[in-house]
């Protein structure tokens, strides 16, 4: 790609995404290429998954995020606040 650009699947991943984190968007509807500058926490709203299961209910974390392990499904309904379901076979 032309100018130092690289494709978005080259992109590196974070491990840990900050809600002050940024998005740059780049667009053209016109042909005429401009920048955005899109708040992480706005686009994704702390949305994040992981394969780890908090500690208990008031373990660390963010409003939104999302946990399994093999038997629950968890999920951060306010900072430090999980709730969990259960699993089943169906």
């Amino acid at each position: 790609m032309a100018n130092g650009s690289i494709k978005t699947s080259e992109l590196t991943t974070a491990s840990n995404v900050a809600s002050t984190d940024r998005i740059m968007v780049l667009r053209d509807p016109s042909g005429t290429p401009s920048l955005r500058t899109v708040n992480f926490g706005t686009v994704c709203a702390n949305i994040v998954v992981s394969n780890s299961a908090p500690a208990n209910s008031t373990a660390n974390g963010l409003a939104g995020e999302i946990k399994y392990d093999s038997t629950y499904f968890y999920i951060c309904v306010s900072n430090n606040s999980w709730k969990r379901v259960t699993l089943e076979t169906f």
